[in-house]
């Protein structure tokens, strides 16, 4: 077969090794018995498939897509994300990433910007001390 004109390199998101998704997957169920058994009670039913989630981001033994280059034939195997929005930081980055990109491109006009901040921290009113 011919060799592609464009050949790209795809570097996979390293999702299923770092150190908080091993983590999770060595406790999740140790803590998730816990939980039951304390007085705070079980963790909502979402949070759990998000943690569960998690654990398995980018693991291939969950599955994958399989892909072939037309024109070269070269193979390429892309594990299943989570797609959570709560702990896994490989897909909350890449949403927020597609979310810029979809202002930047269809939404905010081409013109500068200025970044503004505003934070406010609210405390508690004080006790008169006796």
């Amino acid at each position: 077969m011919p060799a592609c004109a464009r050949p790209g390199v795809y570097v996979p998101r390293q999702t299923h090794d770092c150190d908080a998704a091993v983590l999770v997957r060595r406790h999740l169920a140790d803590f998730l018995a816990r939980l039951e058994e304390s007085s705070h009670g079980p963790l909502p039913e979402f949070v759990k498939a998000e943690l569960e989630g998690f654990a398995g981001c980018g693991d291939f033994a969950r599955g994958f897509v399989r892909t072939a280059c037309r024109t070269c034939g070269d193979e390429l195997r892309v594990p299943f994300a989570c797609r959570g929005r709560g702990f896994c930081p490989s897909c909350m980055g890449r949403r927020m990433a597609e979310g810029a990109a979809l202002l930047v491109d269809h939404v905010l006009p081409a013109v500068g910007y200025w970044q503004w901040v505003l934070s406010s921290t609210i405390q508690p009113p004080t006790q008169p001390s006796a």
